[in-house]
């Protein structure tokens, strides 16, 4: 199955999840076990669907879970909590973690972890900034998604993905690292949620 931009611009371009969200990618994990890696108590863990989280206004502090393959995919609306030091931490340890965070208000992410350790993070509009304890890993699956590696802030070509917002391209690699794509369908369908009371 080839990945292309068309598959992620429904959640780039548009405001299905509002204009602060985290989507975060968990392999291996099935979606109770990841709620509870992130610190959702036991007893907030029940079946709940995206229009109940919205309708009811249960954002930020609930997180949604779902099924992707062999993937389980968090969803926060207004929220980053599973891209914090320690809910990260947990979230990665003996498996992997592909993240990235939409903050209009703020700053965009893109965070891979494995094994309990961030890898590479980056903003996507400066991707040459990366961190981690191995901040080139993904550099030649940047590229294919649309990056410069090298771009730093103030350069000669600032328009260079103006075709597509600098999170698009976060969500295109990351569909492209784990193969599974978070549809309308997914969305809106059957999920698991749990309340992750947030540090701040």
């Amino acid at each position: 199955m080839e990945i292309t931009y068309a598959d992620v611009a429904w959640l780039a371009e548009g405001y299905e999840l509002g204009d602060v969200w985290c989507l975060t990618f968990v392999w291996g994990l099935d979606e109770a076990e990841a709620l509870r890696r992130m610190g959702t108590t036991e007893g907030s863990i029940r079946p709940l669907t995206y229009e109940e989280l919205d309708d009811e206004g249960l954002f930020p502090d609930t997180v949604l879970a779902g099924r992707l393959g062999g993937w389980t995919v968090l969803i926060e609306r207004g929220g980053r909590q599973a891209i914090e030091r320690d809910a990260l931490r947990a979230l990665s340890t003996a498996t992997e973690v592909v993240s990235v965070l939409r903050h209009d208000h703020a700053t965009d992410n893109f965070v891979y972890a494995r094994d309990g350790e961030t890898v590479t993070s980056f903003n996507p509009m400066i991707p040459a900034w990366r961190y981690g304890s191995d901040p080139d890993r993904l550099v030649d699956a940047m590229r294919a998604a649309g990056f410069d590696p090298a771009r730093m802030p103030g350069g000669e070509d600032e328009d260079e993905n103006a075709d597509h917002p600098a999170v698009g391209g976060a969500l295109l690699l990351a569909v492209r690292l784990t193969r599974v794509v978070l549809t309308p369908e997914v969305l809106h369908g059957p999920l698991l949620g749990g309340v992750v009371r947030s540090a701040v």
